[in-house]
């Protein structure tokens, strides 16, 4: 836990700006912590950078509506996401044990290519999201007749300064990784030329966060491959049949 004023500091000695002990003055600290929150920014745009996606919902859909903004004083009144990783759909016709069923994600290219865009269903079973500022806007097809809930699954942004002394807490690793970055992004200010030390201890403290951030993927063969009609393919021989064991 660290308030922006701390990390600022911290960033200036090292890049000889400050010495020990010392502070920045009120406006060095304030142009610090323009630069501080724009790198947050731009690492949750990065999912090397973003530490968990989240769950969100269920939220409802309303029955006959198709189009749903995402975004703080929206329909889906959270912080606009940076990203949208998955959508889902639930069914609840058991409310106690309700089915979560994933949604297609649609392009712009697929969403206009549908001619019809407001045929109704049950259940919706692809989603286009426009990828809006301020607001996202998701658009469901088929439009649901009855109201149903829906999930996503999310990138949560960083959490910005809202000023120089608020404490502000992030998970382990992120501290040594925001205070030597936020020196190399200081440094061209004040025409200061970042010590090899310093970059490397950037470097090696992002690549810390970024080496657990990501999730596992899960490797799939396209059924073609693996049809049980055909067999196993065995990429060693050419051929379907058991599979190698060495």
């Amino acid at each position: 836990m660290a308030t922006a004023n701390e990390i600022i500091a911290r960033s200036l000695r090292l890049i000889n700006v400050l010495g020990s002990g010392e502070q920045p003055t009120g406006p060095e600290a304030q142009d610090a912590l323009v630069t501080l929150n724009q790198m947050l920014d731009s690492w949750s745009t990065q999912r090397m950078e973003i530490f968990t996606v989240q769950r969100l919902g269920p939220f409802p859909l309303i029955s006959g509506q198709q189009a749903y903004t995402v975004g703080p004083g929206g329909d889906i009144n959270i912080p606009r996401p940076p990203y949208i990783q998955r959508y889902g759909i639930l069914d609840i016709d058991n409310p106690a044990q309700p089915l979560e069923l994933p949604l297609e994600p649609l392009t712009a290219e697929e969403w206009a290519g549908i001619p019809v865009k407001n045929i109704q269903s049950a259940l919706p079973l692809k989603v286009f999201d426009d990828r809006g500022f301020p607001y996202r806007t998701l658009y469901f097809w088929c439009v649901p007749n009855v109201q149903v809930q829906f999930v996503i699954y999310a990138w949560i942004a960083l959490t910005a300064f809202p000023d120089l002394n608020t404490d502000i807490e992030f998970p382990p690793g992120y501290a040594k990784a925001i205070a030597f970055n936020l020196a190399v992004d200081l440094a061209p200010e004040y025409g200061s030329e970042p010590s090899q030390v310093v970059l490397s201890q950037a470097a090696s403290s992002l690549a810390a966060i970024q080496s657990i951030n990501p999730q596992d993927l899960v490797l799939r063969c396209d059924p073609a491959v693996t049809s049980p009609l055909q067999g196993i393919y065995n990429w060693i021989t050419d051929n379907y049949g058991r599979s190698y064991r060495g």
